[in-house]
């Protein structure tokens, strides 16, 4: 076996209000459609374990770690949900299941390490890669990315690559490691979206991590040829120059065609055309990839992607050659947008002039 899924049915005692897109359903409904794939048996499933507060701390604050363990245990006592910004919330099992999400990734890595495995799937919630390190937002409380980034170089991962192409900015994990070269984030997004004002690319790291940050704001609209080529253009040739030893992925699935929050057009063919560029990376560096379930809210729609995800890494794919893909609404936008980021990013990298 070369893949392995970390799943539990713990992360459903995380719970939102009933109205909220980011549901239990999005990992129950996953669980269906594994079991009735092909790939139970092929795949290593493993279970979490929680990260230690002391594992948490080397991405987020104490005070903030303190903070969401007391609104867990006041949602507990008050038997309600406990609102910190207008749609993140804790319930009264929130803090464990979050511990145990920021664990899952170092489960992973542990087990990559015992067992010769060189990929992973993280089927996680609640997501992370909008948490800063001393604040949650956007569905995120701990970044499950982040503290696997800062625990997998403690254990002697020099270099790590993360990839995000969740249809939202990966706002929380570029701060954390905005001045740091020894990790490069990068983000493909629709834009302008969410958050506000977020992940332009001219935002490109500070200090010694200038360069290291790199943005691919796409339009609305933007359909797996577009996605394709900015994998081709931009994130392959990176990746390959910087010869990473990890490659961490924020899997979002709300860029898909029937996601009810994006207005991307990635059909689920297309995730798998995404996750066979990653393969490929991670043959030609000879490193791990782990990927992190981010967003994704039409249930059917991120069920499917993920198993797309964990077959392509499996066995390639194949089975998805023969579907059509989706075209971009403006070509010729998407294409300059690529060609301008190039351009921007050719002053630090050789590989895109």
């Amino acid at each position: 076996m070369r893949l392995s899924l970390v799943h539990d049915r713990r992360f459903q005692n995380h719970v939102n209000p009933a109205s909220h897109p980011e549901s239990v359903k999005r990992l129950s409904v996953f669980d269906k459609y594994f079991q009735e794939s092909s790939l139970p048996g092929k795949v290593s499933e493993i279970e979490p374990v929680e990260a230690s507060e002391d594992e948490i701390a080397m991405v987020h604050s104490s005070a903030y770690v303190e903070k969401l363990k007391e609104c867990s245990e006041i949602a507990e006592y008050s038997n309600q949900l406990v609102a910190i910004d207008g749609d993140t919330y804790l319930s009264p099992k929130t803090y464990e299941t979050a511990k145990l999400a920021a664990g899952a990734g170092l489960t992973s890595l542990k087990n990559m390490s015992d067992n010769n495995i060189d990929s992973s799937f993280v089927a996680v919630r609640p997501p992370g890669h909008h948490a800063l390190a001393a604040k949650g937002m956007g569905f995120c409380l701990f970044n499950n990315v982040a503290v696997t980034v800062r625990n997998a170089q403690k254990q002697g991962f020099n270099r790590v690559f993360v990839l995000d192409w969740d249809v939202h900015h990966g706002n929380g994990t570029e701060a954390i490691f905005y001045d740091d070269p020894s990790v490069f984030f990068l983000s493909l997004h629709q834009f302008p979206f969410w958050p506000p004002k977020s992940g332009w690319y001219k935002d490109d790291g500070k200090e010694d991590g200038k360069g290291y940050n790199l943005n691919v704001p796409l339009p609305a609209g933007t359909g797996d040829r577009g996605y394709k080529r900015a994998f081709e253009q931009i994130v392959e040739p990176v990746c390959e120059q910087f010869q990473p030893d990890l490659i961490l992925v924020s899997a979002g699935y709300d860029a898909h065609i029937f996601d009810p929050l994006g207005q991307q057009q990635i059909s689920t063919a297309g995730f798998s055309d995404l996750t066979n560029s990653v393969s490929k990376l991670r043959d030609k560096t000879k490193s791990n990839v782990i990927c992190f379930l981010e967003g994704g809210y039409n249930t059917q729609a991120l069920a499917e992607s993920v198993i797309a995800t964990m077959n392509t890494l499996e066995n390639g794919g194949t089975e998805y050659d023969t579907i059509k893909r989706t075209m971009d609404e403006d070509p010729n936008q998407v294409d300059e947008r690529i060609l301008d980021v190039k351009k921007h990013f050719a002053q630090y990298w050789s590989s895109l002039k």
